[in-house]
């Protein structure tokens, strides 16, 4: 109950929200993020765009670190919950895996069918902290 699986968001709204490479699934995604073209630091001192899961987790990673900052007396689990329910989600209709002839709605490819979002989620967080 503390441990999240993130899906990758495209950068494109509408059918091809997900990105093509990403896992997807009700037991197998929890929450999605940004996760295609990161401006991303490289070694030598360079940047470059990165894609992947890879980008999108520690998207959410940082989203958990901030309300564990502002909310330490919040659990992990408690955390998690916050992500998943804060989010945002879409009616809309995605390509799933980059095969146009495979589209499913948005909120059936992760468990909570939402995308991450901060702001929500340290609204979400406050009003738990403070039924504490």
């Amino acid at each position: 109950d503390n441990f999240l699986t993130v899906g990758a968001l495209n950068y494109e709204y509408g059918s091809g929200l997900v990105a093509d490479f990403s896992n997807y699934g009700k037991t197998n995604v929890d929450v999605f993020a940004p996760g295609t073209k990161i401006w991303s630091t490289t070694p030598n001192n360079e940047y470059e765009y990165l894609q992947g899961t890879s980008m999108a987790a520690p998207a959410v990673s940082g989203i958990a670190a901030i309300i564990r900052g502002y909310y330490p007396q919040l659990t992990a689990a408690q955390v998690k919950q916050v992500i998943m329910d804060s989010g945002l989600t879409t009616n809309a209709s995605v390509i799933v895996g980059g095969d146009r002839n495979n589209t499913q709605k948005f909120q059936e490819l992760s468990t909570s069918g939402k995308m991450a979002n901060l702001y929500n989620a340290l609204i979400l967080a406050d009003q738990i902290a403070k039924n504490k």
